[in-house]
């Protein structure tokens, strides 16, 4: 199943990109029904795996697009962030993005719930 939701999480971030470095997101995939049948650490591993070898390595943002299609479709109710650097080493501050499942920060180990601001949550 997780190639399934892998193939889905790079059809939907090929389908928000606009064509000049922007997005337009008019809707989320919805979160598949059913038991989730394994741990959302283990899905992202293998949802990083097939987004290596499908698109390659992607920037923060695409990377929590991907992430957070992808969870969505194996029944996790992922959610998408963007912060701003609370206090930046050096102007101007910048932005990051990451998934949360469950209120759990699950895309990266950066602290970025002590180390951005959320500016915007989907």
């Amino acid at each position: 199943m997780s190639r399934t939701a892998a193939k889905e999480a790079r059809e939907f971030l090929e389908s928000v990109r606009d064509g000049v470095g922007a997005y337009k997101i008019e809707s989320w995939p919805q979160v598949s029904p059913g038991p989730r049948a394994r741990r959302v650490d283990d899905v992202v591993t293998s949802l990083r795996i097939e987004q290596r070898n499908s698109v390659g390595f992607l920037d923060p943002v695409e990377d929590a697009l991907y992430v957070t299609a992808g969870l969505r479709r194996m029944g996790f109710p992922a959610s998408f962030h963007i912060g701003r650097e609370v206090v930046p080493a050096m102007p101007p501050a910048g932005f990051y993005a990451w998934v949360e499942c469950d209120g759990e920060v699950v895309s990266t180990s950066l602290p970025v719930k002590e180390t951005y601001l959320e500016v915007y949550r989907a």
